[in-house]
């Protein structure tokens, strides 16, 4: 994949996520019609992500890279009131 992003728009701001996990970036767009979100695989440190977003639209606010691991896929959903003590 090319580094450039195509654009219907130009974006406000730019919002960059990186899954430790699985080593996969995702960059989001607000508003969101000025584009689709797109994926980087194998982007650990969201390098090639911040790079495309420079290239493509120099000067848009960039929140990120933040870092978040994905749940397991069979998590439960905690259940309990909200600020209630874990037991």
């Amino acid at each position: 994949m090319s580094a450039s992003l195509r654009f219907k728009t130009r974006p406000e701001r730019v919002f960059i996520s990186v899954d430790e996990s699985t080593g996969r970036s995702t960059v989001s767009f607000v508003p969101t019609s000025c584009s689709d979100p797109v994926q980087y695989e194998d982007d650990k440190t969201g390098a090639r992500a911040l790079r495309a977003v420079n290239e493509s639209c120099p000067g848009v606010s960039v929140s990120g890279p933040h870092f978040h691991a994905a749940r397991p896929p069979r998590a439960r959903p905690r259940r309990g009131r909200p600020g209630a003590p874990a037991k």
